[in-house]
C-alpha cells in the first residue's frame, strides 16, 4: 500500500509538473504572438506616413507633366504603386488588430452582414451585384470581425465576378454548437488544387489585374479560427463558389 500511495503521489505530481509545463509555453506563445502583433502594428503605422507623402509628390509630378507622356506616365506608375503599397499596409495594420480572444456576445448575423453591405454599397451599385440571403441566426461573436468577413467575401465575389453580374446569396445552417454560413457567388470559380492556396497571405490566383492585396482571406480564417471554428471554399473551378464558415453559438 506504501508503495502504490508513493507511485500516486508521484504521478500526481508529475501531472502537475506537466500541466504546469503546458501552461508556460502557453503564456510564451501569447507573450510571442501578442509581441509580434505589436511589431507588426508599429511598423504598419508608421509606414503610412511616408507613403503618403510619397504619393502626394507623385501626384504633384502627374499633373505637372500632363503633357509630357514618358513623364506623366512614369508619374503614374508611382501613383499606382504608392496606392497599392498603402492598401498593403493597411490591410497589415487591420491584421494586427485581430484579436487572438474576440470580445464575444449574443448576435444577430444580420447585423454584421448588414454593417458590411452598408460598406460595400458603392461596390455593389457599382457591380450591377445582387445580394440576397436568408434567415440568419443568433451566435456568439465579435460583431466587427464577423462584419470583416462578409466583408471580405462578398467584395471578393464582386471582385472576381465572371461576365455575369455578381449574384450573392447568404444562408445558414446550425446544429447542436456551430452555425455553418455558406456565401455563394456566380463568379470565376476556383479549382480544387487552389482551394487551401486561396487562404495563405499573398496567394492571388488572378494577378494584380484585379486588385487587392491578398490578405483577405487570411484575415478571415484569422478571424473565425479564434472564434474557435474553420472557413472553407467548396469549387470545381467553374460555375462559382460557396465560402463556408462555422461560428459557435
Amino acid at each position: 500500500m506504501d508503495a502504490t500511495q508513493r507511485e500516486l503521489a508521484e504521478a500526481r505530481a508529475e501531472i502537475e509538473r506537466l500541466k504546469s509545463a503546458v501552461e508556460t509555453s502557453r503564456q510564451a506563445a501569447r507573450r510571442a504572438e501578442e509581441e509580434l502583433q505589436q511589431f507588426v502594428y508599429a511598423a504598419s503605422h508608421d509606414l503610412q506616413e511616408p507613403l503618403r507623402t510619397v504619393s502626394a509628390y507623385a501626384q504633384l509630378l502627374q499633373r505637372e507633366h500632363s503633357g509630357n507622356g514618358p513623364a506623366a506616365e512614369f508619374a503614374a506608375f508611382v501613383v499606382s504603386g504608392a496606392t497599392q503599397m498603402g492598401n498593403l499596409v493597411r490591410d497589415l495594420l487591420t491584421y494586427s488588430r485581430i484579436r487572438a480572444e474576440p470580445n464575444r456576445e449574443i448576435i444577430s448575423l444580420q447585423t454584421p452582414l448588414q454593417r458590411a453591405l452598408l460598406t460595400l454599397s458603392e461596390q455593389i451599385r457599382g457591380a450591377g451585384a445582387q445580394v440576397t440571403s436568408g434567415v440568419l441566426p443568433e451566435v456568439c461573436a465579435d460583431e466587427a470581425q464577423v462584419a470583416n468577413v462578409f466583408e471580405h467575401l462578398i467584395g471578393n465575389a464582386i471582385r472576381y465576378r465572371s461576365s455575369e453580374p455578381p449574384a450573392i446569396d447568404i444562408n445558414a445552417e446550425e446544429d447542436a454548437e456551430f452555425c455553418t454560413v455558406s456565401v455563394r457567388d456566380n463568379g470565376l470559380g476556383i479549382e480544387p488544387r487552389f482551394h487551401d492556396q486561396v487562404f495563405q497571405p499573398f496567394k492571388r490566383l488572378h494577378g494584380k489585374d484585379l486588385g487587392g492585396t491578398g490578405l483577405g482571406l487570411t484575415m478571415c480564417r484569422k478571424i473565425i479560427r479564434a472564434h474557435g471554428g474553420e472557413i472553407w471554399v467548396e469549387s470545381d473551378g467553374s460555375g462559382g463558389s460557396v465560402f463556408k464558415f462555422m461560428l459557435p453559438l
